[in-house]
């Protein structure tokens, strides 16, 4: 049908218009005014010209069935069994699988489709690599579930059409990306479902419409809409003394810290609380953890006067007091000490850092923060970097450890942000690079973490969205479609990899239990 269309447009007849254009004809004539009645014109030899007609109709249909084949529509899409796991190579060397190919690193485009969310998809440029799309299938099996109104027995994960994904955890440490990436991976399974329980929530300050009755839910930690999840940390710096002043915090403010540290603690902020997906009937869940970057100057104190600032302020501190409890109190809720330990590991820092160095050059150059300062723009300094390469090496092996599996850990690249002084896109791209360089190096170098470097990898979702900054909820935070999407499927790929090697060192077992 649309080779049909597209011939159409060659064969039909133009319309006659006045308008100027750069449009160059094929063929002209020279009309003579002293012959007007048909029958005394010049009848031209037509054969010419149908050969012409039938030449171009065959280089037509060439180049259509070529672009039909590049945008997917003759892909074998059937050539990697999503519902299998792929076989994993046992020597540490090797990334092998029984996959033909990783469609995510082999170079291509992100088709945008408007109408099919689901069809916001990242293309291969090599034929024989076929597109993946794994939001399809879950999609469709929700759909049966809902149209029959019961789905199959989680402790039967073969009746799923992905059995991999059944009572399985992701956990993603980052910012609010990682938190629109969630809320979107929930929202895109409930709105694709018919009738669509509910839209794609694209603002990031409300909460989400999903529910206990929609396909999937999300919803952030919070005193008053799950306080069997919302408890104090235990200590916010010092465990040995709780009330504690961090050593950094500006002396001026000490007794603001001693007023108020309680009260941060406590707070709900849906921008900064831990945020929750999940897929009830596979069992499936993923939970967030907001961090102020690695490391907040001060312990944070330059933003305690805001409303969405929480305690503790520290990447570590983040994770043991924050998320290690949380995921012990949703395994008790959910009767699943599976969550206790995650599948899949993402994790990324680079827009709080960048904001913070931001913020410190407005004061000390004493300079407005907004569109046009340029000195944000200047690439970072060799201490800058060094300060963020300590951190960023402390804060993965501190995520190794805690989590002590053989569960594939992710570094997100950072995305090209619009002009935004807070995250300026020169240096986004300068980190970016840079914590690529340092991921390699950790990989490379094996025997100074030999844990860490085997569960490694990079994520380059942020490197795909090149290019999509038109397609942005604001400044920073790209839209559910395309970039939620394009990350929901690169997620599940790379989760599916991960079980692999996980059921292969537990002897082959498949199934996980709740």
């Amino acid at each position: 049908m649309i080779i049909i269309r597209a011939l159409s447009r060659f064969t039909a007849t133009p319309t006659p218009t006045t308008t100027k254009n750069n449009y160059i004809p094929l063929h002209t004539t020279t009309t003579n005014n002293n012959n007007n009645h048909p029958e005394q014109q010049h009848q031209p030899n037509h054969l010419p010209v149908r050969c012409l007609t039938i030449t171009l109709l065959a280089l037509s249909l060439g180049t259509l069935l070529t672009l039909w084949a590049h945008t997917g529509g003759g892909r074998p899409a059937d050539r990697i069994d999503l519902s299998e796991l792929p076989a994993i190579s046992t020597d540490p060397d090797s990334s092998s699988n029984h996959d033909p190919c990783d469609p995510f690193l082999s170079p291509g485009y992100l088709r945008f489709d408007p109408i099919d969310p689901l069809d916001n998809n990242w293309l291969p440029f090599d034929h024989s690599c076929p597109p993946v799309s794994l939001l399809k299938p879950l999609s469709n099996d929700l759909q049966q579930f809902v149209t029959r109104n019961a789905s199959p027995a989680r402790n039967h994960p073969s009746s799923f059409a992905l059995p991999w994904l059944v009572n399985r955890t992701v956990v993603l440490i980052g910012d609010s990306i990682e938190r629109f990436h969630a809320r979107d991976f929930c929202d895109l399974l409930s709105s694709s479902t018919e009738p669509p329980f509910h839209g794609i929530s694209e603002n990031g300050f409300s909460p989400s419409p999903s529910n206990s009755t929609t396909p999937s839910r999300s919803f952030y930690v919070s005193t008053a809409e799950t306080p069997e999840l919302k408890r104090r940390p235990s200590y916010l710096f010092d465990p040995d003394r709780p009330d504690a002043v961090p050593p950094t915090w500006p002396v001026d403010q000490r007794q603001r810290y001693l007023d108020h540290h309680r009260e941060w603690a406590d707070r709900d902020n849906i921008r900064t609380s831990p945020w929750v997906c999940e897929v009830p009937s596979y069992g499936f869940t993923i939970v967030t953890l907001f961090t102020f970057g690695l490391e907040p100057y001060q312990a944070g104190s330059y933003y305690s006067d805001q409303d969405w600032f929480i305690t503790p302020s520290s990447f570590e501190d983040k994770l043991d007091q924050t998320l290690v409890p949380l995921l012990k109190r949703l395994a008790e809720q959910r009767g699943a000490p599976r969550l206790l330990a995650p599948d899949l590991i993402e994790v990324s820092s680079g827009l709080w850092d960048l904001r913070q160095w931001s913020e410190e050059d407005s004061r000390e150059l004493k300079l407005p923060l907004d569109d046009s300062t340029e000195e944000v723009y200047l690439p970072l300094s060799e201490a800058r970097l060094d300060w963020w390469s300590e951190r960023a090496r402390k804060a993965l092996r501190h995520v190794d450890r805690l989590f002590n599996t053989n569960a594939t850990i992710l570094w997100r690249s950072l995305h090209h942000t619009r002009r935004h002084s807070v995250a300026p896109y020169s240096r986004v791209q300068q980190l970016d690079q840079f914590a690529a360089y340092l991921v390699r190096s950790i990989i490379a170098n094996p025997k100074e973490f030999p844990s860490l470097a085997r569960r490694l990898k990079i994520d380059t979702w942020g490197q795909k969205m090149l290019g999509f900054e038109n397609h942005f909820r604001d400044p920073v935070h790209p839209k559910a479609i395309p970039g939620s999407v394009l990350w929901s499927d690169m997620m599940l790929w790379e989760l599916r990899k991960s079980v692999a090697k996980l059921t292969q060192r537990d002897g082959g077992s498949r199934n996980r239990r709740a």
